[in-house]
C-alpha cells in the first residue's frame, strides 16, 4: 500500500490539536511511512504543540470571524481568500491526498482549498456545540464525526475523540 499523504487542520487551541495529533498518531501506528502534515496559524498554540509531536507544520495567515460587525468583519474575505490561497499552496506542496479537520482557525481554509482541488474532506468535531468551520464543512462532505452522539451536523457519527494510547489505556489494567 503507497504511503497516504495527509494534511491535518486544527489548530488555536488543544482542544483541537490534540485530538488532530492523535489521530495523526493512529494513522503512522496504521501506516509509519505516511506523509502527515499539520497546518497551522501563528495564532495560539500551533507553533509549540505541533512540532513538539514531531509533524511537520505549514503556516498560513489566520482569518478569524469576527463575532460582531465593524471593521474586522469587512476584512475578513480577504483574510479569508488569502488564507484559502496558501492553503490551497501547502495541499499542492505535499501532494495531498486528503484533508482532515478538527476546527479552529485554520480549517476553514483547509477545508475550502480542499475543495477547489477536489480533494476528500473528513470533519472531526470534538465539541457539543460546533463551531463555524465544522457547521460549513459537514455541509462539503459526508464524512463528519462527532465525539458524542446528538452533536447537530449533518452526517455526523459519534466516534469519540481522538485520544493518545497512555490516557487511552487509563482505565485499563
Amino acid at each position: 500500500m503507497a504511503a497516504p499523504r495527509v494534511v491535518v487542520a486544527g489548530g488555536h487551541s488543544a482542544g483541537h490539536i490534540e485530538p488532530a495529533m492523535n489521530f495523526a498518531d493512529a494513522v503512522r501506528r496504521l501506516v509509519p511511512t505516511a506523509e502527515i502534515t499539520a497546518l497551522g496559524t501563528v495564532r495560539g498554540l500551533d507553533t509549540t504543540l505541533i512540532p513538539a509531536r514531531g509533524y511537520p507544520l505549514e503556516l498560513i495567515p489566520p482569518a478569524p470571524l469576527p463575532r460582531r460587525p465593524g471593521r474586522a468583519l469587512l476584512r475578513t474575505p480577504g483574510k479569508l481568500r488569502d488564507s484559502v490561497r496558501a492553503a490551497g499552496s501547502v495541499l499542492r506542496r505535499v501532494r495531498a491526498e486528503a484533508v482532515v479537520g478538527f476546527g479552529g482557525y485554520v480549517s476553514l481554509p483547509a477545508y475550502l482549498a480542499a475543495r477547489e482541488q477536489g480533494l476528500p474532506i473528513v470533519v472531526h468535531e470534538a465539541n457539543a456545540r460546533p463551531g463555524v468551520a465544522n457547521r460549513l464543512a459537514a455541509r462539503l462532505t459526508t464524512h463528519v464525526f462527532a465525539a458524542a452522539p446528538g452533536v447537530r451536523l449533518p452526517h455526523a457519527t459519534a466516534i469519540g475523540i481522538p485520544l493518545r494510547p497512555a490516557i487511552a489505556g487509563l482505565d485499563r489494567p
